[in-house]
């Protein structure tokens, strides 16, 4: 007990010698978020000369969900697997900012958001000027903004994915698995006094009649969402990031290691490796890093860096004997709609109550979207902000204070609707264009092709029908649900009885990318083989939705995790 009192207010282990506690002179005046991350968790400078010296069974590269799953499912296996995690940004946030202070919401955009590529002029001017949503590169990566929807896609979901891969998915435990990884948990099981009644109706209203009433769906059920099962007693809604998880490995591995039942997880921040160096036959066998080089040795590699920073990556390094790469370059288009209807369309409702569903169906034509929706009543809205901040399903599409207020005696409906950008669009595509950065020498270029007009029309209208289903208003001759319409200046609004235009609804990001790394089992169609190794290329492994052949429409990071845990299996040898 005294020892540990006495360590607490100690400070820094790396205070100079003949500094200490003050005395004979004060000491260091200063302590920034690195350096009090950095001593607890990182490597530091120094100890890169003994990272290079030494062997490894992975190189795990990124620290985002796929990296952590995979690093901590091979941990299960054995605790004496020697791993080295390099991380390009350093310490920002411990954890999903929505569970931090309200004023963090101003910590949002860019940066911390960064867009590694250049858009073609095409991509930047025509159309909706569209753009491809961004990265964050610090510990944990956009785990600690993402909107953590995630449901489970059934093999009919898996369009032209290799048999292989979808009997992966097949295994027993294999969805239970990544969703406790990811702490998912259905919005219906949250029951802490703003899940509830709210909730319970609107599930019902939906599986009563989203068959009969919205014809293109194909089913309906409470939104499945990273926010549960904390090791805090009582605690049902915390938002997910691995920012925790990776570092109580690192403490855990620490103290293992120390009682000689374990080896320590090194993770380097700070640290962006810019080439897979190779003997030509298809073995890396060195890193370049901006902290120098690094021997791979017998290690594995694992790129565990999100989709497009992996495809520069091995564009940069293995490009004549990987063309395929960035041939495919898919991911979701978006529709945003924002209703409300009279509270009296519900029973029993309290004060504050949230829900969120999940609608997915087809077009047509074959091509998949989902309607996610989150679902605010808020008698006060201010009194209720900052509750409402920290429980919003999805902090991307919460109801703006100015749509709430006014709307005391309304449910307020906010859905954003995600449609999947066909893979067979010869028009998309990511190249390297040349440029000296070799983290960013890349163009990329996406648009919506006909098809995927197609199933845009069919996504909007779903969305419509859904709020009305949901509003238990399906059939009437007047629903009496009312849009909200921005004004051109972005800083306000109003409400309507007409649906608004399409252009009001369409956003221009594109979100979710996949694809550039598409598995399957022939080099010549494919980049990666089933076996999550790049065709031709022996020791690095690639994780994440890049491997995706197509991206369907539901989000991806449960099945990008759960591919991440298979990975770890395949190579616990």
């Amino acid at each position: 007990m005294a020892a540990n009192y006495k360590k607490f207010f100690a400070g820094s282990r790396n205070i100079p010698k003949g500094i200490s506690l003050g005395y004979p002179v004060p000491g260091p005046q200063e302590a920034s978020a690195d350096q009090i991350a950095g001593q607890a968790f990182f490597a530091t400078p120094n100890d890169w000369s003994s990272i290079q010296a030494s062997a490894y069974d992975f190189i795990v590269i990124g620290t985002g969900p796929t990296g952590v799953a995979f690093i901590e499912q091979t941990l299960k296996h054995n605790p004496n697997a020697r791993i080295l995690v390099l991380e390009r940004g350093g310490f920002w946030l411990p954890t999903h900012y929505q569970m931090l202070p309200l004023a963090f919401q101003a910590a949002t955009g860019s940066p911390p958001t960064t867009y590694p590529w250049t858009r073609t002029a095409r991509m930047a001017t025509t159309e909706l000027e569209f753009f491809q949503a961004g990265y964050i590169p610090v510990l944990g990566g956009r785990s600690t903004y993402w909107s953590a929807w995630c449901p489970a896609p059934t093999p009919d979901l898996m369009r032209d994915w290799p048999q292989e891969l979808i009997d992966v998915t097949l295994q027993p435990g294999f969805w239970d698995r990544a969703r406790a990884f990811l702490h998912v948990t259905p919005m219906d099981r949250v029951h802490d006094g703003v899940y509830g009644s709210l909730q319970h109706q609107i599930d019902v209203n939906l599986r009563e009649n989203f068959k009969r009433y919205v014809p293109s769906a194909e089913s309906a059920f409470p939104a499945p969402i990273a926010v549960g099962n904390t090791p805090w007693k009582g605690v049902k809604f915390y938002k997910y990031s691995t920012v925790g998880t990776l570092l109580d490995l690192q403490q855990s591995q620490k103290a293992l290691a120390a009682q000689g039942n374990g080896q320590p997880l090194t993770i380097v921040d700070h640290c962006v490796v810019d080439r897979l160096v190779h003997d030509g036959h298809g073995t890396v066998t060195a890193l370049e890093t901006s902290r120098g080089p690094l021997a791979v040795s017998s290690a594995k590699v694992v790129l565990a860096m999100g989709t497009i920073p992996p495809a520069t990556l091995l564009m940069n390094s293995f490009k004549e004997a990987l063309p395929n790469i960035g041939k495919r370059y898919t991911g979701h288009f978006m529709s945003h709609i924002t209703a409300r209807v009279k509270r009296s369309a519900f029973k029993d409702l309290s004060a504050l109550e949230i829900g969120a569903t999940y609608l997915d169906g087809k077009a047509p034509n074959g091509l998949q979207y989902h309607v996610q929706t989150s679902a605010f009543a808020s008698a006060n809205p201010e009194a209720d902000e900052s509750t409402i901040a920290h429980e919003a399903p999805d902090a991307a599409a919460v109801a703006s204070m100015a749509q709430l207020k006014g709307s005391e005696d309304y449910v307020v409906f906010v859905c954003a609707t995600l449609g999947e950008v066909s893979e067979k669009n010869p028009d998309n595509w990511i190249r390297l264009n040349g440029g000296t950065d070799p983290a960013t020498n890349i163009t990329l270029q996406l648009q919506p092709g006909v098809e995927d007009h197609h199933l845009w029309d069919v996504l909007d209208e779903a969305t419509y029908q859904a709020i009305d289903v949901m509003a238990g208003r399906a059939g009437c001759s007047d629903p009496g649900v009312e849009y909200w319409v921005d004004d051109e200046s972005g800083n306000g609004g109003r409400w309507q009885q007409e649906r608004p235009d399409r252009k009001k609804i369409r956003l221009n990001i594109i979100v979710h990318e996949a694809s550039p790394l598409w598995m399957g089992r022939d080099p010549a169609t494919s980049v990666v083989g089933l076996d999550y190794r790049p065709h031709g290329v022996h020791n690095v492994y690639v994780t994440g939705g890049a491997l995706f052949p197509t991206s369907g429409s539901w989000n991806p990071t449960l099945t990008m995790c759960g591919l991440a845990q298979d990975l770890a299996d395949r190579l616990r040898g």
